[in-house]
């Protein structure tokens, strides 16, 4: 009998969850949007559908030993807090719910660090002891790894790295701040900035097209974007020295239309050694980063 984790990845479009064995396979992942509108209840309902589907995609010689989520929230012991983009959750003791409904053990990750965790596991950042993880989507998530060991900090908001400042008196931010650099190189911000640069743009990615066949608007959304995360990854390298900085999610797609503006302006923020040292690097598990990190505190 081989024992498999139901890992969760819970987005803001969409609810994710795959059976995780320990040497790191998974097997088939099903979704659903995530459920809007129906509060806690709507969201166990959610799960419990998508744990039945995973179970039959189980081969008969395994057993669930426990639930592990990557959830976009501060993570501590009970109610979960800080979820600007799914609100109607907040304060749900998530944890409980789910061993009262599966009775099993379950184990909250912010979602971020849960991708930071899985390519430390297999991706990336396999055998890199003090790492960073940037996530590039609807907004920018963050996961520290140091001495191989994810940093969650006293009150579990450890990584925020999405709320570093990168203008003072910038964009407003759903957290309540301005000028956040989910605010200039997230998907979203990407859209925003090419709409206001006067592009007809449907989503990022249509950006990223138009940079590609040479708009020169297009062009200089993504060396704004490649600057303000080069200001950003500057000041990780100087704060940790990190071994490597792994960027991932599903604007990282657009890497080679930023990657110059942001080597740049990191090796112009931060100081030299550390600098040259540090291996900037796509992440090689894509959707998968999450689910197979959310497992692994099981294993």
């Amino acid at each position: 009998m081989k024992d498999i984790v139901l890992a969760i990845d819970l987005g803001g479009t969409n609810l994710r969850m795959a059976a995780v064995r320990a040497d790191g396979h998974v097997f088939p992942v099903k979704k659903t949007p995530t459920p809007k509108g129906s509060g806690p209840a709507g969201l166990l309902n959610a799960l419990e559908n998508l744990a039945d589907q995973c179970r039959a995609t189980l081969d008969g010689g395994e057993r669930v030993v426990g639930f592990g989520a990557g959830i976009p929230a501060n993570i501590v012991n009970g109610p979960v807090q800080g979820l600007p983009n799914y609100s109607e959750i907040e304060g749900m003791d998530l944890g409980a719910e789910l061993r009262a409904k599966f009775g099993v053990p379950v184990v909250l990750e912010n979602d971020a660090t849960a991708a930071a965790i899985g390519e430390n596991w297999l991706g990336a950042s396999k055998d890199v002891r003090d790492s960073i993880m940037i996530t590039l989507g609807t907004g920018v998530g963050g996961g520290i790894i140091i001495n191989n060991e994810p940093l969650r900090g006293i009150d579990g908001t450890a990584g925020k790295i999405g709320h570093m400042c990168v203008e003072p008196d910038g964009h407003p931010c759903k957290c309540g701040s301005k000028g956040c650099i989910e605010e200039y190189a997230s998907a979203s911000a990407i859209k925003r900035m090419a709409q206001d640069a006067g592009l007809g743009i449907l989503d990022s990615f249509d950006v990223y097209r138009a940079a590609q066949s040479g708009d020169e608007n297009a062009r200089e959304v993504f060396d704004s974007v490649g600057r303000y995360l080069g200001i950003t990854l500057g000041s990780l390298v100087n704060a940790f020295n990190p071994e490597m900085i792994v960027i991932g999610g599903g604007a990282s797609a657009s890497w080679d239309a930023f990657i110059d503006p942001l080597t740049t302006e990191l090796k112009f923020r931060a100081f030299a050694e550390p600098a040259e040292r540090v291996q900037i690097v796509r992440g090689t598990l894509g959707d998968n980063a999450g689910l197979l990190g959310a497992a692994r505190s099981l294993f």
